[in-house]
C-alpha cells in the first residue's frame, strides 16, 4: 500500500475539521445550543421589587409617578358657605325693648329701657345665626330668620335675658344717629316697634340725655337742644 505523504495527510485532517464545523453548524441552527450551553449561559437579571420582595410580575402596572408612588388625592366636595343675612327685628322684653338690625351678614343690635340702660352691639348674622358684642363685653347670641329672632343678651350688669323678637317691617325698626355736631359727639339711638312706640336714649360727649320722638318720616329729633338726622341702623353697619 502506498504511504501518505505528510503534507497530504495535514491537508486530509484539515478537510475533515472543515466538515465537522458546518454539520455542528447546521445542527446548532435547526435543534438550538446543547442544554449544556444554556445552563450556563448568563440570563438578563428580572427587576427586583424595592426592598427585596421578589420580582415584578410581567403584567403589574407601573405605580404613579409624582406623588411619592401613591395615587393621586381624591378631590373633595367643595363645602358651601353660610349665607349672610340682611333683616331687621325689635320688640319688646321683660326689661328694655331690644332691636337687632342686619345687612350683608354685618349686624348692630340695641338695648334700651329708655331710662338708664342701653348697650350697642356689633357683630354678624350669618346663616341664620346672631353673634354680637360690645366693647365693654356685653354679648348677643341667637338665631334669626325671615319671622323672628330669638336668643340671649348679656350685659355688663351680668344678667342674661332671653328675647323673642319678631321681625321688623318698616318704618318699625332700629335708628341711629352718630356724629359731632358743634364739637360735641352725639350718639343716638331709637327702636321703633310694631305698635308706633319708640324707646330710646342719647349721649352727648358721654352723657345720657333723653332725645325727643323720632319723625320717622324725615329721620329727624332733637339732642340735647341740637337737631340730628338719624338713619336705619343697617344703613350704618357696611
Amino acid at each position: 500500500m502506498k504511504r501518505m505523504s505528510p503534507l497530504a495527510i495535514l491537508l486530509a485532517g484539515i478537510s475533515v475539521a472543515a466538515v465537522m464545523l458546518g454539520v455542528g453548524w447546521q445542527w446548532n441552527r435547526i435543534v438550538g445550543p446543547p442544554a449544556a450551553v444554556l445552563a450556563g449561559a448568563s440570563a438578563e437579571p428580572s427587576p427586583e421589587i424595592p426592598g427585596g420582595a421578589g420580582p415584578v410580575p410581567e403584567d403589574s402596572a407601573t405605580p404613579p409617578q409624582g406623588n411619592g408612588g401613591e395615587a393621586p388625592p381624591v378631590d373633595k366636595e367643595p363645602v358651601a358657605q353660610a349665607a349672610p343675612m340682611t333683616g331687621t327685628w325689635a320688640g319688646h322684653l321683660k326689661e328694655g325693648s331690644l332691636a337687632i338690625a342686619a345687612k350683608n351678614g354685618a349686624a348692630i343690635a340695641y338695648l334700651c329701657d329708655g331710662d338708664k340702660l342701653e348697650e350697642w352691639m356689633t357683630g354678624t348674622a350669618i346663616g341664620g345665626k346672631l353673634d354680637l358684642k360690645s366693647d365693654d363685653g356685653s354679648r348677643l347670641t341667637g338665631t334669626a330668620d325671615k319671622l323672628q329672632a330669638k336668643g340671649t343678651v348679656t350685659v355688663d350688669d351680668g344678667k342674661a335675658r332671653t328675647f323673642d323678637i319678631a321681625v321688623a317691617k318698616k318704618p318699625s325698626g332700629l335708628y341711629r344717629f352718630a356724629s359731632r355736631v358743634r364739637g360735641a359727639k352725639i350718639v343716638g339711638g331709637w327702636i321703633v316697634l310694631k305698635d308706633g312706640r319708640q324707646v330710646g336714649l342719647a349721649t352727648v360727649d358721654g352723657q345720657v340725655v333723653k332725645p325727643s320722638t323720632l319723625d320717622v318720616t324725615t329721620g329727624k329729633a332733637t339732642v340735647g337742644g341740637e337737631t340730628v338726622t338719624a338713619v336705619p341702623a343697617e344703613d350704618r353697619t357696611s
